[in-house]
């Protein structure tokens, strides 16, 4: 399987992969959302007794993800679900995926249930939230857009010919 391909189904078919890790509630439930959404295939799972932590790595291509669930883990605060207020704390803010049409891939996660947290209509232009982000007339198309997996990690979407290969 080459990086470009993934599982048939998965609503965004082309990412440019990076690694990342994740903390999570349900191991279980992140494997199934990674991969219904972005077309991750589950590599192992693992367990650490001693942090009573179950986890998997799931991988696309070359990526992989790193999956922790810790029993008592803590929830995304809400500052950090929001892309423009995540800012206001140091560490890790997101990762970020490259797809071809931004506006299609919009489109197809917003179809799909995700909670975007923020689009950007326009190389430059605020980030906002938007009830509806199917585009109408006289809009201008998505240039990039945020959106949370059901755990609170921000993941940014953005066009793959800003940052060529």
């Amino acid at each position: 399987m080459r990086e470009e391909e993934s599982v048939a189904g998965a609503v965004l078919e082309t990412v440019i992969p990076h690694h990342f890790c994740i903390s999570v509630s349900n191991r279980d439930a992140a494997i199934a959302w990674w991969s219904a959404m972005f077309g991750f295939e589950k590599e192992f799972t693992f367990e650490i007794a001693h942090i009573k932590a179950r986890g998997a790595f799931i991988r696309k291509g070359a990526m992989r993800i790193e999956v922790f669930e810790i029993e008592g883990s803590a929830p995304t605060p809400d500052e950090r679900l929001r892309p423009n207020t995540d800012l206001k704390s140091q560490g890790v803010k997101h990762f970020c995926f490259a797809v071809d049409d931004v506006q299609a891939a919009l489109e197809k996660l917003h179809a799909a249930g995700v909670r975007i947290a923020g689009v950007a209509r326009g190389k430059g232009t605020a980030m906002r939230e938007e009830q509806n982000p199917v585009l109408a007339n006289g809009m201008t198309p998505a240039s990039a857009f945020f959106l949370t997996d059901p755990w609170g990690s921000l993941i940014e979407i953005l066009d793959s010919s800003d940052f060529p290969a």
